[in-house]
């Protein structure tokens, strides 16, 4: 599942943190790291295309070094490290070479800009989880949310110990769910399957009808805990009425999970309604690491869930 895995990284101060917590996915069957740094062509003095080319050679001469250095950190771990630099667009270089290099998946380090965070719509990470395929992993590292290592070296030496599955019932959020089947064998502790109703759109209900998408949404949850159980898996259900945006990251908290396992849903019709969303808002502000996955349905799903067959309204 995570034999091979793509590292972009522009040598930000917490890359060698990202890269070394990365590295204790050996233990489940991780063999190669794949370390890309991309040369931002836009970034290059507007000149002749040539000096351009000539200009980034030796860019690539100087990053050399740094790549090497990366690389002695991913053999050190006993795995096999592959340099690539590349020139272009940092999103779209990315995505060309996970495809080259058929990788797992992505693993995004992003750093905060101070007390409100960087704008995370329109970053790269953001780009990466709209237009790609592969699922992306979003470490959280001190200089995120402060020097606080002892919860860091925690999620690096067992990001499986517990983890929350988010589901709104989408078939991107049953995506995820396939994908967490096949971690059995990684050492998850625990799995807290949580669904969260969305109070805005429950309060348009009346009582009883708020009380039968309870029900259904109970059944559902333990529909999931039944078959995550059948797979060896101990697990717990939470159900909540709130904000899905502030509950989800509440309740990682509050579980004290390590890791957070979600279907992100990807560039689709109503492609503005859909990237404001609760995949977003937590890989944005969760403090917890999270692995946004990318299957079939999530490259190109609505973003939504309507309200038929008794299903709960809920955005995702």
């Amino acid at each position: 599942m995570f034999k091979k895995i793509l590292y972009p990284t522009a040598f930000e101060k917490f890359y060698q943190d990202v890269l070394g917590c990365i590295t204790n996915l050996k233990r489940v069957g991780m063999e190669e790291i794949v370390l890309l740094h991309v040369i931002y062509a836009s970034q290059l003095p507007q000149v002749h295309e040539g000096y351009v080319l000539k200009l980034a050679d030796n860019l690539r001469h100087m990053l050399n070094f740094r790549m090497e250095q990366a690389a002695r950190i991913v053999e050190g771990a006993g795995l096999r490290p592959t340099i690539r630099i590349e020139l272009g667009v940092p999103h779209q270089e990315i995505l060309k070479v996970a495809e080259e290099e058929k990788v797992d998946v992505i693993v995004c380090g992003r750093e905060r800009k101070g007390a409100l965070g960087e704008i995370f719509i329109g970053s790269i990470t953001d780009r990466i989880i709209r237009h790609g395929t592969r699922p992306v992993y979003v470490p959280k590292c001190p200089d995120i949310y402060g020097a606080d290592r002892p919860p860091l070296e925690a999620f690096c030496r067992n990001p499986f110990r517990r983890i929350l599955y988010p589901t709104d019932w989408s078939e991107c959020a049953r995506d995820a769910l396939h994908y967490l089947k096949g971690m059995k064998d990684a050492g998850v502790g625990e799995v807290v399957a949580a669904h969260v109703m969305d109070e805005k759109a429950m309060t348009l209900q009346p009582e009883e009808k708020f009380r039968e998408f309870e029900r259904i949404d109970r059944e559902k949850l333990l529909q999931v805990k039944e078959d995550l159980e059948k797979e060896g898996f101990k697990v717990k259900t939470v159900l909540q009425a709130g904000n899905p945006r502030t509950e989800l990251i509440r309740i990682a908290r509050q579980e004290d999970v390590s890791l957070i396992v979600m279907g992100a849903h990807g560039k689709g019709r109503m492609e503005g309604i859909l990237w404001g969303s609760v995949s977003r808002n937590t890989a944005e502000y969760s403090e917890r690491p999270i692995l946004l996955i990318k299957g079939g349905t999530c490259v190109s799903g609505s973003g939504t869930t309507s309200q038929k067959d008794g299903e709960s309204l809920s955005i995702s």
